[in-house]
């Protein structure tokens, strides 16, 4: 083993050898020199110390070079021989520590390659050949490890070696078996590229399914468009049906109001209160009609502002007074003390459901009473929302369970005798369910058969801070509108100057109804017949309020209206109030009134007691 002798060697002699001898070499040299040191130091100081005794001076360096033969006395010779005799000592130890680290490299060299070769027979499986020459035992316990770890892989080897050979007989059979597979999977591949080509046919046909159905869809979807387009045709129909027919119907019903006012006969009033309903009921037709059809299209927009609930339903409730009061019915209105005295919400639909609730209520009670009961459910916190609570209670006929499912559907009431005897196009209920729903709310209802009913709505609003609110809240929350007179009374009207109102309408029989409204609560005002001789005119003669017509030939209201508030009537005009009188009652169309600075919007047809209420107010003369 020459590769390995050289490297063992190598190793000791760099590693182990080498640093051994250099620290021998180093410690004894170093005790070399101190000897010499010591040796050296002890001469000088004997041949100083015999100077001394014999008179010479240390520093006379002719009387030192003339003694110095006396340095060889018995002392100085004593200490050279032990001087020798250390350094001999020395030299002799660093001999021996040189040659024993080489002596023990040896023996251990020769160890490790005694065992080494023994520990490469057993790899190469000689160790029986080779007992007589090479000790059978190692001297190290690390090279008896490797030797038992070494016969215990051979070990697994064998048994490995067998399994081998076992699992290769079983790999044969295996493959027997495989190549019988191999053809039976032959057989059922000949199988499945016959599925597979029914499977292309199945999906051929799949494909031109899903064409179909694609354009199944294509055509659903157009359909859907054609609708749609369809719906607002007809809400843009309705809505032009519904302005063509209130321009005529305001002057129809404004004339009957006048004429109703007049001195008539008995049979004359007769007629006249006959007229009058009639021309009430076709216009509630219509706005149902229109606000069905701005429902389902989902054209509502509801339209938020902070009001006073309790005066909102005092005033709303007084409107019911007279027709109550003909039937002998006790109204009552009940504001708890809970609800937030103002609110945010859409007053005007909110109106437009407890108006609904209220006429139904009159129309199927004969005698007894109607309560208007309002309250908060849970606590409110200004700012944040909360939900009002109303209820509409009368004693009227009432209705059964049948009745009561099929309220709150379009075009449908208790039944057909119903419509016959009460009239009424089963709008109402239906609408005001739809605009619950749209202020997140709901509304349902109560009622035994000839008991009466109780319907009740609950809506979902912002309740205000009152010390915020623009106006003051009423002191009065419970009241008994049978006792109470809350219709306005004639008053002493003021004449007035021509000069404080000016109106734009094309329209000849509304502006006739509209002068004679005027005058009947005191007042007169100057009629243009579109908006470029309205402003003509204000230019020379400024007023403090003007009724602007929408639709006019020339320069329509919208336009007049957006002129004035630019300035082109003149600077003193910029402010002035503007009430948009038209029969368009569509919120957009009162969005863009708004927009362009109007102040106020009035739709047709006009109501005596609302144009004195508007008037009075905008242009601040006490009631």
């Amino acid at each position: 083993m020459p590769g390995i002798l050289k490297s063992l060697h190598s190793t000791f002699f760099v590693y182990a050898l080498v640093p051994v001898i250099a620290v021998a070499i180093i410690i004894f040299g170093w005790l070399i020199f101190v000897k010499t040191e010591i040796f050296l130091d002890a001469e000088q100081e004997l041949i100083l110390k015999q100077a001394k005794e014999r008179g010479i001076q240390a520093d006379d360096p002719s009387a030192h070079a003339k003694d110095v033969s006396l340095i060889g006395s018995y002392e100085v010779d004593r200490l050279r021989r032990l001087y020798l005799q250390d350094i001999g000592i020395l030299l002799t130890l660093l001999l021996i520590g040189c040659i024993t680290p080489v002596l023990a490299m040896r023996y251990i060299q020769r160890l490790l390659l005694n065992n080494l070769d023994l520990l490469q027979e057993r790899l190469e499986g000689r160790a029986q050949q080779t007992s007589a020459l090479m000790p059978q035992s190692f001297e190290f316990r690390e090279f008896e490890e490797v030797a038992a770890t070494l016969d215990k892989t051979i070990a697994e080897r064998s048994e490995t070696e067998s399994r081998w050979k076992s699992a290769e007989s079983k790999l044969v059979a295996a493959n027997g078996s495989l190549l019988k597979q191999a053809e039976e999977l032959k057989a059922g591949r000949r199988n499945a590229l016959a599925m597979i080509e029914d499977a292309e046919i199945a999906r051929d046909k799949l494909e031109k399914m899903n064409l179909r159905l694609k354009e199944v869809l294509e055509q659903a979807k157009q359909s859907a468009e054609d609708a749609k387009v369809a719906n607002k045709a007809k809400s843009e129909f309705l809505a032009t049906i519904s302005h063509e027919i209130r321009t005529p119907l305001n002057s129809v019903i404004g004339f009957i109001e006048i004429l109703h006012d007049t001195k008539l006969s008995a049979e004359q009033l007769e007629c006249v209160s006959n007229a009058r309903a009639s021309g009430k009921a076709l216009l509630d037709l219509i706005s149902d009609v229109l606000d069905f059809s701005k429902v389902e299209s989902g054209h509502l927009i509801l339209e938020e502002r902070e009001f006073n609930i309790a005066r909102m339903l005092r005033d709303l409730t007084a409107r019911f007074y007279k027709e109550a009061a003909s039937r002998a019915i006790h109204m009552e209105l009940s504001v708890s003390e809970k609800i937030p005295d103002v609110i945010r919400a859409d007053e005007y639909r909110i109106r437009q459901i407890i108006t609904n609730l209220l006429s139904n209520a009159i129309k199927f009670t004969q005698k007894g009473e109607i309560r208007i009961l309002v309250d908060v459910e849970g606590g409110w916190t200004p700012g944040e929302s909360c939900k009002i609570k109303f209820e509409v209670r009368d004693t009227g006929i009432g209705m059964n369970t049948a009745q009561l499912k099929k309220l709150f559907q379009p075009f449908s009431q208790g039944d057909s005798s119903t419509t016959r005897k009460y009239g009424g196009t089963g709008l109402g209920l239906a609408i005001s369910k739809k605009l619950a729903e749209a202020m997140e709310g709901r509304i349902w209802v109560e009622s035994r058969e000839g008991k009466g009913s109780s319907f009740f709505v609950q809506l979902t609003v912002i309740a205000t801070d009152a010390s915020s609110a623009p106006f003051q809240v009423a002191s009065a929350r419970n009241v008994d509108v049978g006792i109470q007179k809350l219709v306005k009374t004639k008053q002493e009207k003021v004449k007035l100057k021509e000069d404080l109102i000016a109106v734009a309408e094309d329209n000849k029989a509304n502006q006739r109804v509209l002068m004679m409204m005027l005058k009947r609560i005191g007042y007169s005002a100057k009629f243009f017949e579109n908006g470029a001789l309205l402003i003509d005119h204000l230019k020379k003669h400024p007023c403090k309020l003007v009724f602007m017509d929408l639709q006019m030939p020339i320069m329509d209201g919208i336009e007049a209206a957006e002129k004035i508030r630019k300035g082109h009537a003149g600077d003193a005009m910029r402010d002035v109030k503007i009430v948009a009188l038209t029969a368009n009652v569509l919120a957009e169309d009162k969005e863009r009134c708004m927009k362009v600075g109007m102040d106020e919007y009035m739709g047709k047809p006009i109501r005596r007691d609302i144009l004195d209420e508007t008037v009075r107010r905008l242009i601040e003369v006490p009631v």
